[in-house]
């Protein structure tokens, strides 16, 4: 193993790590389709298994069902994809995801585990990076945060260090995601409200502890009881991401947090060019579960391929255009490992239309 790179921080990346990154993504762009909510693929099957009038509870090979026929719809439209073990240790999945893919393997349980009554959530395993690390090309992590709660708080950094050493020691990338913990009897408005402080402090802790650093940014607004309510401007999320970017070491990717599309284009837009992408899933498809041309399996998949691929075209424009590149943290990076990459960026509008001007 050789060293190929160096961050600020003085953290290495090996030649196995540096070689993967640059295979899919030579000209830097790191734009991943997130495939990976468990929990809420059950949901989303649910409410497709309602909408077509069929008596039945979505079950886990139906998740596996959704994510397989997601995936081979991604080559060329996404650097990367990130799956849960249901999907990517299915047979053939590989092959319906296509090698021009990055495959992101999700290795966290979805059910973490509470603490406190609550206040905290440990982040634990679903898999071992060791026993999948030949079927996928680079792992991911989730974890839940409540900055008020020191216990939890701890735990899961040294978890999550312990989880990135391993991956180092496999030469696959690290993919490492936060989410603020909405605590126990706290509404979605004070959650939010808390964002951009909390988010800063999340930052700090626990960006080091990865490759990339997978994050939400403030939100504009929140849907509660039926009702729209403002919480924060562009210029909050525009603020809270510059001092996020002055903090981490290390890239960041953008999440959506379950928002729907039409505000995760807006937060993205606002902070296209501190990030090095977008790693959102539901914010592009959700709405094909439930869609009126929607009345089977079949037609499901037609639907996330109508509904996803022109928001996903849409989104990866603008980070071709924007983003800074997977490689721009490096202090240093050897020669071998700069003649593995490209400072251009082959640029194709995704949604285009000619109006004559």
């Amino acid at each position: 193993m050789a060293v190929y790179a160096r961050y600020k921080d003085g953290e290495e990346v090996d030649d196995r790590i540096f070689k993967t990154l640059a295979k899919f993504s030579p000209d830097g762009v790191m734009d991943v389709f997130a495939s990976d909510q468990h929990n809420s693929y059950l949901k989303l099957v649910n409410a497709f298994y309602k909408h077509i009038g069929v008596n039945k509870t979505a079950t886990d090979e139906d998740v596996k069902e959704v994510c397989r026929r997601f995936a081979k719809h991604l080559a060329g439209e996404a650097t990367a994809g990130l799956f849960n073990h249901l999907a990517y240790l299915s047979p053939g999945f590989r092959e319906i995801l296509g090698d021009k893919v990055m495959l992101i393997g999700r290795l966290e349980d979805t059910n973490a585990i509470p603490v406190d009554d609550g206040r905290g959530k440990l982040a634990r395993l679903a898999v071992q990076p060791e026993e999948i690390a030949d079927k996928v090309d680079a792992f991911k992590t989730l974890i839940y945060l409540n900055p008020n709660h020191k216990e939890s708080w701890e735990k899961n950094r040294e978890w999550l260090a312990d989880v990135f050493e391993r991956c180092k020691k496999l030469g696959k990338p690290l993919f490492n995601e936060t989410l603020l913990l909405q605590e126990p009897g706290e509404s979605k408005v004070d959650k939010a409200k808390k964002l951009p402080e909390a988010l800063i402090k999340m930052t700090e802790d626990f960006s080091p502890l990865g490759h990339f650093y997978k994050t939400q940014v403030p939100v504009l607004w929140v849907e509660e009881d039926g009702k729209i309510i403002k919480v924060a401007s562009p210029q909050v999320i525009r603020d809270t991401a510059v001092e996020m970017e002055k903090i981490s070491p290390r890239p960041m990717l953008l999440l959506s947090a379950a928002v729907d599309f039409e505000q995760y284009a807006v937060q993205y837009g606002v902070v296209c060019d501190l990030i090095s992408g977008p790693m959102c899933g539901r914010a592009y498809f959700k709405e094909a579960f439930t869609d009126p041309a929607t009345k089977d399996w079949d037609t499901l998949e037609e639907s996330f391929c109508r509904i996803a691929l022109p928001r996903i075209r849409q989104i990866r424009t603008l980070a071709k255009v924007t983003a800074n590149s997977w490689w721009y943290k490096f202090e240093w990076m050897s020669e071998e490992a700069k003649s593995l990459i490209k400072e251009e960026r082959e640029i194709k509008p995704g949604v285009k239309a000619d109006f004559g001007y």
